[in-house]
């Protein structure tokens, strides 16, 4: 059933090649064109699989995130900032680069530290390290890497997800989603403490910073400990400043409680819903009435079920947050 320019003997030769996923709702599906759609995937070929028995054949692949992943670091950039090496790394392999600008060089984090920069490294996780220390997001779409500082939350689009519980009893709860399913992380909720230390060999001293330090989850105000069932997390991170592990302690601490609550859902596939965006979900009566950040989405397109989506999303609870 492929046409002739896409054989099995075609895919078999070949030893490179980019796919681009489009989807989406044309006003007529019986006549549409590609800028009708949406482009959700823009991505190079891993591998192809054959079943003459099935007479299948099977692409998969990744995004462009996949050359900083395959890519390892090779320099030194102490000399750099954040936004020019993210920058450098993405027209190296060709692509555009939307970044807001830093000021601060990279060897100021971690002092003469400069080997914890390049060693045995992929450029992806220098990427990734290099946003946490700037409080920045970074990701690959299409053919663009963002380098930029995260959205407010009042700045995200919501997409609601709303329950009827109906409990006069007149009709059954209704939801706009399939299979909705939440969850509370206990062992966030009775309470974290995140701890950072640095030895800096510069200033000869080790830098020590936990959060929250007297504010956390299950502390009512006057108490001087924390609670003994909170949940301690240790960091040990050479050559740190005093600021840069203050600043590491309040990222690890966000990080750990953002999987306090939890929603997963169902639903047909809806080009509305992206990462990008923010779900509200109301009308349970609980306390899992609140926004959530989605963490995966898994969109799937077949003949037996159609244009479907499968969401995981989290985000810690309000009260589990510092002033």
């Amino acid at each position: 059933m492929l046409p002739p320019d896409r054989s099995a003997d075609w895919f078999s030769n070949q030893k490179d090649g980019y796919v681009e996923i489009l989807i989406g709702n044309p006003p007529d599906a019986y006549d549409w064109k590609p800028a009708d759609l949406s482009s959700w995937i823009y991505g190079q070929i891993d591998k192809i699989d054959y079943d003459p028995v099935a007479g299948t054949i099977e692409v998969s692949g990744r995004d462009l995130t996949r050359v900083f992943i395959d890519s390892k670091i090779t320099e030194k950039f102490q000399n750099k900032t954040s936004s020019q090496i993210a920058t450098i790394l993405a027209q190296r392999h060709g692509m555009d680069a939307i970044v807001t600008a830093t000021k601060t060089q990279v060897g100021k984090y971690y002092e003469i530290d400069h080997e914890h920069m390049h060693a045995a490294r992929t450029e992806w996780d220098l990427l990734v390290e290099l946003a946490r220390a700037e409080q920045y997001v970074v990701y690959v779409r299409g053919k663009t890497l963002f380098f930029q500082p995260r959205s407010s939350v009042d700045d995200l689009t919501k997409y609601p997800v709303t329950w009827s519980r109906n409990d006069d009893g007149t009709s059954y709860p209704s939801c706009n989603v399939v299979g909705l399913k939440l969850g509370r992380a206990l062992t966030v909720s009775r309470g974290v403490v995140v701890t950072v230390r640095s030895w800096n060999d510069a200033a000869k001293k080790v830098f020590t910073a936990s959060y929250p330090t007297s504010k956390a989850k299950s502390i009512t105000p006057g108490m001087a400990t924390l609670p003994k069932d909170a949940q301690s997390y240790v960091y040990n991170v050479a050559n740190l400043t005093q600021e840069k592990v203050v600043q590491l302690a309040q990222a690890k601490y966000k990080e750990i409680i953002a999987h306090e609550m939890t929603a997963s859902f169902e639903l047909p596939g809806d080009d509305a819903l992206d990462v990008a965006n923010v779900i509200s979900l109301t009308g349970t009566g609980t306390a899992w009435d609140q926004l959530y950040y989605p963490e995966s989405i898994r969109r799937t397109l077949s003949f037996d079920s159609g244009y479907r989506m499968e969401v995981h999303a989290k985000n810690h609870a309000p009260d589990s947050e510092v002033s």
